[in-house]
């Protein structure tokens, strides 16, 4: 049941990561430079992705993706934060 709200609360902050990703003007240009687009190459063969359209596509999912991975990563480092204050608290 605790994973499974873990899940849900990192699915609700995704979409807070990816605009505060988004937010971030290094990152924004290293996203549309050309290394990120070459790199990228594979995954567009790989969903057979036609044109500009179809590669920014690939390139908002990455980074959906992305974004996912770090709203799990932050659930999973403040339930470990509660937990810790949880057990000094009952320790007392």
């Amino acid at each position: 049941m605790k994973s499974l709200l873990r899940v849900g609360l990192a699915v609700l902050l995704t979409p807070l990561v990816f605009i505060g990703l988004s937010r971030i003007d290094p990152l924004a240009r290293w996203v549309g430079s050309d290394a990120v687009w070459t790199a990228l190459t594979p995954l567009f063969r790989l969903f057979g992705a036609a044109g500009m359209e179809g590669e920014e596509s690939v390139v908002l999912c990455v980074l959906l993706a992305v974004s996912f991975v770090t709203a799990a990563l932050l659930v999973c480092i403040a339930s470990v934060l509660i937990r810790r204050q949880r057990q000094g608290h009952a320790a007392r």
